[in-house]
Order: C-alpha cells, then sequence, then structure tokens
C-alpha cells in the first residue's frame, strides 16, 4: 500500500514537472558474502531457543550473486524520489556438531542433514533534498520508508520452522559524491538509523564513471548491510558484505 502511494507520486511528479527532470535507472549486482548472522528464536523470556550463528554454525551452500535495482527521479531541481528493490537470501547446510533449539523442534539430534535458510529482501522508498552540488562535491540527504520481508528457517528430515517478519522501517538517507574529474567521482551512499530495540545500516562506498558525454555510467564498490533486532519473537543481528558493480542510466528530459 505505501509503494502503492509512492508509485502514484512518482508517476504525479514526474508529469507535473517533466520540464525539469531526470530519470535514472541503476542496476546492481555482485558477490554477497557473509560476515556474522547471529539467530535465537523464540527470544521471549521463559521461552527461549538456543542462540547459534549462520556464519559459524553452518555454511552456505554455494556462492551468492545478489542483484538490486534503483529507480531514481529529480523535479524541480533539489528534488529527488528513489524506488529501490533489494531481494537477498543465503542457503546453509549445518556443520557444527551441537544441538540447536529453533521454535518448536531440537535440530541436530538425528544423523539427517540440517538446512537453514535466510531472507532478507527490503522494498524502499527514499526522499532526499540536494544540498550541496559544486564542482567538487554533491550532497543529498532525506528519509526513506523501509519495507523489510524477512525470513530464517530451519529444517531436518520432516521437521521446519521458520520465523518470519514483514515490517516497515523508517530510516535517514543519503547521498555524498566527490568529483575528482569531469567524468569520475567518489560514491558514500546508504540509509541507516540506530533505535531502541535495533538497528540498520546499508552502505555503499565506491567509484563512479561516466562514459565520455554518453548518459550511462558504471559503478564499482563495496557494500554493506548491517542490523537486526532483539525482540521477543526472535534476536537476528546480521552482517553481510558485498562486492558490487553497477550500471546506471539518465533518462534526461
Amino acid at each position: 500500500m505505501i509503494l502503492r502511494g509512492l508509485t502514484f507520486l512518482l508517476i504525479v511528479t514526474l508529469t507535473s514537472f517533466s520540464a525539469k527532470a531526470q530519470f535514472d535507472l541503476t542496476l546492481e549486482s555482485g558477490a554477497a558474502f557473509n560476515g556474522y548472522n547471529d539467530v535465537r528464536y523464540a527470544n521471549a523470556e521463559g521461552n527461549k531457543g538456543d542462540l547459534f550463528s549462520l556464519t559459524d554454525d553452518f555454511e552456505v551452500n554455494q556462492p551468492v550473486i545478489y542483484a538490486r535495482i534503483e529507480a531514481n527521479f529529480r523535479f524541480l531541481d533539489r528534488n529527488i524520489i528513489e524506488l529501490t528493490a533489494a531481494p537477498l537470501a543465503f542457503d546453509y547446510t549445518k556443520t557444527s556438531t551441537e544441538n540447536i533449539v529453533f521454535g518448536a523442534h531440537t535440530y541436530g539430534l538425528s544423523n539427517d542433514e540440517v538446512s537453514g535458510c535466510y531472507e532478507f529482501n527490503t522494498y524502499r522508498a527514499s526522499y532526499r533534498y540536494q544540498f550541496i552540488d559544486s564542482d567538487q562535491w554533491y550532497l543529498s540527504a532525506g528519509a526513506t520508508v523501509l519495507i523489510r520481508d524477512a525470513r530464517i528457517a530451519l529444517s531436518e528430515s520432516n521437521l521446519e520452522d521458520e520465523t518470519t517478519d514483514l515490517g516497515v522501517v523508517p530510516l535517514l538517507s543519503f547521498n555524498l559524491k566527490h568529483y575528482t574529474s569531469d567524468n569520475f567521482h567518489l560514491l558514500l551512499k546508504g540509509d541507516a538509523l540506530v533505535g531502541t530495540v535495533g538497528r540498520a545500516e546499508d552502505i555503499l562506498i565506491g567509484g563512479e564513471y561516466q562514459f565520455g558525454d554518453s548518459n550511462l555510467s558504471a559503478r564499482a564498490g563495496y557494500r554493506i548491510i548491517e542490523g537486526g533486532a532483539d525482540i521477543a519473537q526472535v534476536y537476528n543481528f546480521s552482517l553481510i558484505h558485498f562486492a558490487s558493480v553497477g550500471l546506471q542510466y539518465s533518462f534526461l528530459r
């Protein structure tokens, strides 16, 4: 519902202010790697599962290639609306010999393989205002509404437990660039916020190169997604590293 409303706002704005508008489409991909991923389900007092690590007690089944898409619309010179879709999933196999209480069952009692799944899909709508746009520096900042669709699951033989979370998270948003030449700039861009029961950061640091006078540019860098929450349903804090490459095309109006 939130994304529908913001998409409608984007279309209306595009129609109303097309005289000085710019639309950028960015496709990003690369490899995703586990930093840490600590889980406990359930997490309520008197009903706690075992705290375990999807990084230390499990191994990833295969290399994870991720993809995300950003649609960025600038209007009235200094206003930017950005929509982002960033799905992410890891599949694991248990390697430790320790039993794990997760949900309603204990995993690792049999000799059967224990499989794990971690999904963290996010969909975002951001508004940023451009504060600086000089020969050397660019800065825009604002806020993001993030829709989080998360799932953690374990399975063994005919046993399976999962915890899911569909929620809305407000974040601060920023985009900082430093131009080192006419065609290249350094980039620091992300969304982040720390709250009472958790935190969230999604930050990219890298460089972007524009191909001559064309509307096409390429970027490469290092991205992290870090954060989590400590609530009655689940305890989960994770750090994911990304080796990132991307292409951006600007549709000028």
